[in-house]
């Protein structure tokens, strides 16, 4: 008797334990895949435009600050924004870097460029900060193929110390 009920005892709190509870409005962090933090300029801007050569707007979340560490970041400036102002402003960057994207991947398909041809020959960094003291760089990728050269510009910001992607993304040619 005292083995069924230790049984019992068992094969109820295994049970108890398999069963997972979900909210049921639950939204989830946009940024599905881990953000890697960047301390150095251009060790992010060598990974991002590897992931730029994919042409695959999937492969620029890793760009985009998590929504943990954009909160994190907005506490430490005592900037107090709810968790839909933070999950919006979040939203709102990585949609603004795929739309430059699809602009650049557009004027790529118009032009017959094909982007993993191009050989990169230098990158320049214009460092800057604003009046509230944020951090940023312009970063300018020189690309060249055959007689044509190309630059590829954008926005890098500092949020905590670390560097993310910003936006303004063009890419141009170089008359």
């Amino acid at each position: 008797m005292r083995n069924f009920i230790l049984g019992m005892f068992i094969s109820v709190s295994a049970y108890g334990q398999a069963q997972l509870y979900v909210l049921q409005d639950y939204r989830s962090d946009t940024a599905k895949k881990v953000n890697v933090i960047y301390d150095s300029l251009p060790a992010m801007c060598d990974t991002f435009y590897r992931a730029f050569l994919t042409q695959d707007l999937s492969n620029l979340r890793p760009f985009v600050p998590q929504l943990k560490y954009l909160r994190a970041t907005f506490d430490t400036l005592a900037i107090e924004y709810r968790t839909e102002q933070v999950l919006y402003r979040q939203q709102l960057m990585l949609r603004l870097l795929q739309k430059d994207c699809r602009k650049v991947f557009k004027y790529v398909a118009k032009e017959k460029m094909n982007l993993k041809k191009m050989v990169q020959e230098e990158c320049s960094y214009n460092y800057a900060k604003d009046e509230k003291g944020n951090r940023y760089c312009y970063v300018t990728v020189k690309l060249t193929r055959r007689k044509k050269a190309y630059k590829l510009k954008y926005l890098a910001i500092v949020l905590n110390g670390h560097w993310f992607m910003g936006d303004d993304l063009t890419l141009k040619e170089i008359e």
